[in-house]
């Protein structure tokens, strides 16, 4: 993960770089144009008016000046527009030893403005020029000013000369018509300044300031261009890293639903990796562990259903030979008991033990949930004096909810029986089924269960009476199969009073639907 972050910091920072660059490309274009757009402007209304000062204007400015039409220029289709729009365009041209100006005319034709070098001379015939301008157009000074300002990309004002701090020669080469180009002692800032004729004024160009690589806005757009980027690498890496925790998630929930065999792929040497090494390991651990105890378990059932087999067996031989010996044959049907007893005691084993190691692959089925409690109901062999009795949604109103059948149906069956050994004359089978769970209910009128031991109740071999007889009590295995069966169905066993018999109440609660 620490290589993802460092990697894509890397990748941020040089992203960032070059966006600057860009960022910086493209300010520096448009910092050109906008210092040239004015001396265009006045290039090409001048020569609009008089073409015949073409030569003169070129002298002046110390520049290659031309009129040409727009399909004389190899521009794109973009540049067009922007010429369309009376920018200016800026290129460079000779290795970065020329640069050539273009912008559209009042006539549609183009301006092209060569340069071969760029000094005071430009700055001085702008400034006349446009002095120039503002006598031929009869406006007073400030009204032609404001309507120039606008095709400037710098201040015109008009300031009293004693406002400029200019020294003797610098204010006697003004009183003679020169333009002085002022450059601030740090050189980021240029300006022109020329004497207004007959009047104690100066017109300023400028002032310009030097073009800043690390302006303020250039370095809070590549802050947040920074930020949004590390926040998307940020947002990768983590997301690669929450995509393969989530793959872990799933795979110890499948690991838990018991698929023993699920494993997952090992990326790299990171701490999900090693958490995923860890987590092989574990689910390896836990299959062995699982595969030696259902050995252990199928062999010692095999081994005890052989010796119990025999016995019986011998027992079938006995009665026959025994005669009708009362005593004989009560002990003999007392063995016949206890081995029949032995026998259900292994099949209990068997099936709490399949439910505890790992769980079994469930397959669930739409089922009417009703119709398999009335079943259980119907299959009821209660003692005498004992009436079990169905009290819940109609079977015929095809319910239907996700289960596993057979593991269901022993589920009910054993709070069934359990119920059976404790009532007193009643047992109530209820089914409800609601928008997403399901709830059986099975009620008798017995004594029922003491609070203090509902947590224990669905203990394997929990036995809440010692003293019960093995004609009323089971093995300690039917409630924990009950919870085991809930368990992997999603749902879960409880026990509680019966408000309407007065003895215990068992219930059974489950989804109705399985992802």
């Amino acid at each position: 993960m620490y290589g993802g972050l460092l990697a894509a910091l890397l990748v941020v920072g040089l992203l960032c770089l070059a966006a600057l660059q860009l960022v910086n490309h493209v300010r520096t274009e448009q910092y050109n144009e906008q210092v040239v757009q004015g001396s265009l402007t006045l290039l090409a209304q001048r020569l609009a008016q008089d073409p015949e000062a073409l030569a003169d204007l070129s002298a002046r400015f110390d520049a290659q000046i031309r009129i040409v039409d727009l399909d004389q220029l190899p521009i794109t289709h973009y540049q067009q527009q922007r010429l369309d729009r009376g920018q200016a365009l800026l290129s460079m041209g000779d290795q970065g030893r020329t640069v050539q100006l273009l912008r559209r005319m009042p006539n549609d034709q183009i301006l092209s403005v060569t340069l071969f070098t760029v000094t005071e001379v430009q700055a001085q015939a702008s400034t006349h020029l446009l002095l120039e301008d503002w006598q031929r157009s009869g406006e007073s000074l400030d009204v032609f000013l404001a309507r120039m300002q606008p095709l400037f990309g710098f201040p015109l004002a008009v300031l009293p000369l004693d406002d400029l701090l200019l020294s003797s020669a610098d204010l006697a080469r003004m009183q003679f018509g020169d333009v002085l180009v002022r450059i601030a002692i740090n050189g980021n800032q240029i300006e022109s300044l020329a004497k207004i004729p007959g009047q104690d004024l100066a017109l300023r160009l400028g002032p310009i300031a030097g073009f800043n690589p690390y302006s303020w806005q250039a370095i809070a757009v590549i802050a947040i261009m920074g930020f949004l980027l590390l926040g998307l690498g940020v947002y990768w890496v983590v997301s690669s890293f929450e995509t393969r925790l989530r793959k872990l998630e799933q795979a110890t929930s499948r690991l838990s639903q018991g698929h023993l065999h699920v494993r997952v792929a090992i990326h790299g040497r990171d701490a999900v990796s090693r958490l995923g090494q860890a987590f092989n390991k574990m689910a390896e651990h836990i299959q062995r562990l699982i595969s030696i105890q259902r050995e252990m378990v199928r062999a010692v059932s095999h081994e005890l259903r052989t010796p119990v087999a025999r016995i019986r067996f011998g027992l079938q031989i006995i009665e026959d030979v025994a005669g009708d010996d009362p005593f004989v044959v009560k002990q003999l049907h007392g063995m016949d008991a206890d081995i029949q007893e032995l026998d259900t005691l292994v099949d209990e084993i068997l099936t709490y033990a399949r439910l505890e190691e790992g769980g079994p692959l469930l397959d669930f089925q739409p089922i009417n949930v009703a119709d398999l409690a009335l079943q259980v109901v119907e299959e009821a062999r209660p003692p005498d004096g004992v009436e079990v009795c169905y009290i819940g949604a109609d079977p015929s109103a095809d319910e239907y909810a996700e289960l596993e059948p057979k593991y269901l149906h022993r589920a009910i069956q054993n709070l069934v029986g359990n119920a059976t050994r404790y009532a007193v004359s009643r047992v109530w089978v209820n089914c409800v089924l609601a928008g997403d769970t399901c709830r059986i209910d099975v009620e008798d009128d017995g004594d029922g269960v003491p609070e203090e031991d509902w947590d224990r109740v669905f203990t394997a071999f929990a036995r809440l009476d010692d003293s019960r007889t093995r004609s009323s009590g089971g093995y300690g295995l039917g409630l924990s199969i009950v919870r085991r069966i809930a368990y992997w169905h999603g749902g879960r066993a409880l026990v509680g009073r019966s408000e309407a018999l007065g003895g215990a109440k068992f219930s059974l609660i489950w989804p109705r639907r399985h992802q």
